[in-house]
């Protein structure tokens, strides 16, 4: 029986287990894909106010342009410094006195026109040093003339950077010419190597008009060093990159920038898409059409790290599944040697230490109910004989056969114990004393249907047959129904003897 129940348990158990393990990984990919989101959102936060600054900053560079531009006036030739370089056909200005932010070189003539716009270039200081002084990731601050001269902050040598023709073939420049921004909005430009020699840059550009009439360009180079550190915010499975109006990718490495086919953005901020490889990405506009944050995490990533996420949680099932196991087999083993100490283990059927166990909960039950207790016991006819010609091994078979059909033919109330050799106690439990002879004859012809193995022999049964008195102990009723088994044998056998006609008083009820 105990080994007969441990299958389906076990079932139940593996099933439970795969169950909890099932919902901690369940569990633990919603949370890590809502620790993913949430980290994107604070990084697509943290890079948008990031973005809004610098290109405030260089409107702001623009309208004091235009601000001392709009004022109409040549500047004194002594409030200007100029420098020629005859070798370069170039020419060099910086202001005199407080307003030393940059310098300008250029090759066009430098007549009233040219200088009213160094002028307003100058006037650009106060946000240029400001920028720089609280800004280490601007590179460089500069407005592109189209009367062929550059302002740049900070100020170099000429040896170092000067103006030269083909400034005018940079991206910052022919994406803000009138006939390809019609619209006069910022330019977001890159990334690309810097002309100094800076490592790679952004470039925000934003057209400069006097009315309609174009005048240039003012711009900012960002290094990518805040803007990698934005990308790095907190922490999530996968990696944050950034991608441009060039379809260029920026990742978190400082080497890595490779081109893109097209963006894989979403529709909205927490819009996951997979793209062609099995990624997944999440994705922000930080400037509309031109530079986007996107999230990636790439195929099985999420998996594998919900994988280890729930690696303790299994260790714990384990361990709670394995001293489970471990409780529920010291559960069957103790019931299992409970039984070996209660059953005999030849005939299945109790033995002397389980009858007595087992006897006063049968008699307490019909002291409750006003029912009649009796004892039958039994023995094998001729049982010698059957040792003597067929050998102890039939013998043996005969017992286990003679067992099988008592317990088969047993109610629940009622108890059979080998009491020694091949002699059988039980103890009945009937309504009325009239009924015990025919319940006792009812269980001698069940056991009677055991046969001799090895010629197919029939088996008979004698017995003595008592009803337990009120006050007398289970011992002194099977001695006198002992003493009836033995008249049975006296009177020929295959028969029960019973002093039913002259019995004790039935068992009183309990109070």
């Amino acid at each position: 029986m105990p080994s007969r129940r441990i299958v389906p348990a076990a079932v139940l158990l593996g099933l439970f287990v795969l169950g909890m393990a099932g919902a901690a990984f369940v569990v633990n990919a919603r949370r890590l894909t809502a620790e993913i989101e949430a980290t994107f959102h604070t990084r697509s936060e943290l890079l948008a106010k990031f973005v809004v600054l610098r290109r405030d900053q260089v409107t702001v560079m623009r309208n004091l342009l235009l601000g001392d531009y709009a004022r109409q006036q040549v500047p004194d030739a002594a409030a200007l410094r100029v420098i020629q370089h005859p070798d370069k056909n170039l020419w060099e200005v910086e202001p005199t006195g407080d307003r030393v932010a940059g310098r300008a070189t250029g090759s066009g003539p430098l007549d009233p026109e040219t200088l009213r716009e160094l002028d307003g270039a100058f006037a650009m200081a106060p946000q240029i040093e400001a920028t720089l002084q609280l800004n280490q990731e601007v590179i460089w601050l500069y407005y592109v003339s189209s009367r062929n001269f550059i302002f740049i902050a900070p100020g170099v040598g000429v040896e170092q950077f000067h103006f030269t023709p083909e400034i005018y073939e940079r991206g910052y420049w022919k994406l803000a010419l009138p006939e390809a921004d019609p619209e006069r909005k910022m330019i977001l430009q890159g990334p690309v190597e810097d002309l100094a020699g800076k490592g790679r840059i952004l470039t925000f550009s934003q057209p400069v008009y006097d009315q309609d009439r174009f005048l240039g360009v003012v711009a900012m180079d960002l290094g990518l060093g805040t803007m990698r550190k934005l990308m790095t915010f907190g922490s999530a499975v996968g990696e944050t990159v950034m991608f441009t109006g060039g379809h260029q990718l920026i990742t978190q490495s400082d080497t890595e920038i490779v081109t893109w086919p097209e963006p894989p953005v979403t529709l909205g901020l927490l819009d996951w898409r997979e793209d062609q490889n099995g990624d997944l990405w999440l994705s922000s506009s930080a400037v509309d059409r031109e530079l986007w944050l996107l999230h990636r995490v790439r195929r099985g990533e999420l998996f594998w790290a919900t994988v280890r996420e729930s690696a303790p949680e299994w260790v714990l099932l384990a361990l709670l599944t394995v001293l489970a196991s471990i409780s529920w087999r010291l559960r069957i083993a103790l019931a299992a040697m409970r039984q070996v100490v209660r059953v005999d283990p030849l005939t299945r059927t109790l033995n002397r230490r389980g009858f007595y166990e087992s006897t006063e909960g049968v008699l307490s039950v019909a002291r409750r109910k006003t029912l009649c207790p009796v004892v039958l016991i039994m023995d094998i006819d001729h049982f010698k004989k059957i040792n003597d010609s067929h050998g102890h091994g039939v013998g043996d078979s005969v017992l286990r056969d003679v067992g099988k059909h008592l317990l088969a033919a047993l109610r629940p109330s009622d108890l059979v114990c080998r009491w020694g050799g091949e002699e059988f106690v039980v103890v009945l439990v009937v309504d009325r004393a009239d009924q015990a002879l025919a319940a006792a004859e009812r269980l001698r012809h069940e056991a009677q249907r055991a046969r001799i193995a090895s010629d197919h022999g029939t088996v008979t049964l004698s017995g003595g047959l008592v009803i337990i008195g009120g006050d007398e102990a289970i011992d002194a009723a099977i001695k006198r129904a002992d003493a009836l088994l033995y008249d049975a044998k006296r009177r020929g056998r295959n028969q029960i003897v019973s002093d039913l006609a002259s019995s004790r008083t039935p068992l009183p009820a309990e109070a």
